[in-house]
């Protein structure tokens, strides 16, 4: 079963699907684009854990479900309810409820002495004064303790409007508990590992790209990242150990664990947040094997399977370069798209994609799901992955009517 039938699952149904698989699909949406590649559908919201459990244990009287996943949609709480649920390997439903509260995941580091930025609760209007008022020249980071895809993650700094960025980072969770965090600056990074008889495995550390962090402040938009990060190999091991810590610390002893990464002006690591499932923006599926040759999709999949894995395929076989960015335009009616032939015309192009076409509206860029689309490339370094990357974003012209 693949929680999720979205645009980035389907790359997990098409590697269950080579693998001799059944496939079993759930969605919302009874036209989500993975339910093509699925042999039976369940809708059902991958938000609502209880009812897709109700589904799943309805289905197996049928049919046996014998292993469940995701891929870059963030309810490790529907997995792990529908796992526990049919006896089927998972996290426990205690660690999944820490990656899925970002406050309980940080009290849990903070117990067991995993590093981590300073953080506290909000509850009021007055909590987000009372520490604003007590560090002024400090930057902080206000969000939702259950938010996800940057809604309502704000970078709270001398002259925003409090009363405003309170609201706001509120109205976009589900629960209305926020967490405010200091911003440490620094180089951030994403990780992706998978933790298999006692050890860490990393298959990539991509350097995340924030160089329109003023252009769209106060909300913190990235835009995409470049494999390999320029670290040292002791960083890299250190690294390793911090996501093996905090893992531990959740709970969570095997399995895929995605990490978001700062390095502080010591050049000590920090863990911002910790997630037991695979990463979004085409990282797993398209940037790691390229760029390492780990396929970390097939590894989760045998995982929930229960299936043994051969430890050199967590290690990676090669050491190439690849790069994604995001384009940006301005809100309003989309006219037209021009320079698709030129782009495809690229070298290294390994994919892309436009999330709008011709007719629609493009709003204004607040969050990760407001960006116009995305491109990936790959060569043998980073500056080569980085000249064609940037290359590629400047053959496309959104032409837009405010």
């Amino acid at each position: 079963m693949i929680v999720g039938a979205g645009a980035e699952q389907v790359p997990a149904y098409i590697a269950a699907k080579k693998m001799g698989l059944t496939v079993v699909g759930t969605d919302l949406n009874p036209n989500a684009p993975g339910f093509a590649y699925a042999d039976h559908k369940i809708l059902v919201s991958t938000r609502d854990a209880l009812a897709t459990e109700a589904e799943a244990v309805k289905f197996c009287k049928n049919i046996p479900i014998n292993g469940v996943m995701t891929i870059a949609n963030d309810v490790p709480y529907t997995v792990a309810r529908v796992a526990n649920a049919i006896g089927l390997p998972s996290i426990s439903l205690e660690a999944a409820e820490c990656v899925s509260d970002k406050l309980l995941m940080k009290e849990r580091f903070e117990q067991h002495k995993v590093a981590c930025p300073w953080f506290a609760e909000i509850e009021s209007l007055d909590d987000l004064r009372r520490y604003f008022d007590a560090k002024p020249a400090q930057d902080f980071v206000l969000k939702p303790t259950d938010g996800r895809g940057a809604r309502g993650v704000l970078l709270i700094r001398k002259g925003v409007d409090l009363a405003w960025a309170f609201a706001e980072s509120r109205r976009w969770g589900d629960c209305g508990r926020l967490i405010l965090e200091e911003f440490i600056p620094g180089l951030q990074l994403s990780t992706e590992s998978f933790i298999y008889e006692g050890k860490c495995y990393t298959a990539a550390m991509a350097e995340r790209n924030y160089a329109r962090l003023e252009q769209f402040a106060p909300n913190i938009i990235e835009d995409g990242g470049t494999v390999p990060a320029e670290i040292s190999g002791a960083l890299s091991s250190a690294i390793d150990n911090l996501i093996q810590q905090g893992a531990n610390a959740l709970g969570i002893h095997a399995g895929v664990v995605k990490g978001d990464i700062v390095i502080d002006q010591s050049g000590k690591p920090m863990i911002i947040e910790l997630a037991a499932r695979l990463s979004g923006g085409w990282f797993a599926t398209h940037q790691i094997p390229a760029a390492s040759g780990v396929d970390l999709v097939k590894a989760v999949i045998s995982y929930s399977l229960g299936d043994a894995i051969a430890i050199e395929t967590l290690l990676p076989s090669k050491n190439r370069a690849t790069a994604i960015r995001y384009w940006f335009p301005h809100s309003g009616r989309i006219l037209a798209i021009r320079g698709e032939g030129e782009l495809k015309k690229i070298p290294g192009l390994l994919t892309y994609g436009f999330f709008r076409t011709a007719g629609d509206i493009q709003p204004e860029i607040k969050m990760h799901p407001d960006r116009f689309g995305y491109v990936i490339v790959e060569g043998d370094s980073r500056d080569e992955v980085i000249s064609r990357v940037n290359s590629a974003l400047a053959c496309i012209e959104v032409e837009v009517a405010p």
